[in-house]
């Protein structure tokens, strides 16, 4: 089985709604973002596993993209709509964090490997997933939210 990560920015004041349809109408969620959202600027090639499994090792070295302050709405949507990350221009705080620079590729391919995800390229798939992350993340307004969906 395998997973599509995808990326769509929406404004931040259309966060309430989404989280509404959501409780009340869940099919027309997808309508929702494709009508007020917008695709990100980059996509990722790999897996969405594997993009889960950046998270969870970015998680593990208390860099956590999936706090924020929609808590609540967060929940919500991702009783909907399945696993998805609200990251807010607050993550910025992060950017130095996710520079794939300050990470080595082999811990990387050890993170997927224990996730059970081993594979010959994990390594890159990991580094790709943090540029991935920290130019999304850079390229965001205040009044802009990023959701990253895995499913």
């Amino acid at each position: 089985m395998s997973a599509i990560a995808s990326l769509t920015v929406v404004p931040r004041d259309s966060i309430t709604e989404l989280a509404r349809l959501a409780r009340t109408s869940p099919a027309s969620l997808h309508s929702y973002l494709t009508e007020h959202g917008s695709k990100a600027r980059q996509e990722y090639d790999w897996s969405g596993y594997c993009l889960l499994y950046v998270l969870t090792y970015l998680e593990e070295r208390d860099i956590d993209l999936q706090q924020s302050e929609f808590e609540a709405e967060s929940e919500a949507i991702n009783s909907a709509y399945g696993l998805t990350v609200l990251i807010t221009a607050a993550h910025k705080r992060f950017l130095d964090q996710l520079d794939p620079a300050g990470h080595r590729k082999k811990d990387l391919a050890a993170h997927f490997e224990e996730m059970g995800m081993d594979f010959g390229e994990s390594g890159t798939a990991g580094l790709d997933g943090l540029t991935l992350l920290r130019d999304c993340i850079s390229d965001l307004h205040d009044d802009q939210v990023l959701l990253l969906h895995l499913g």
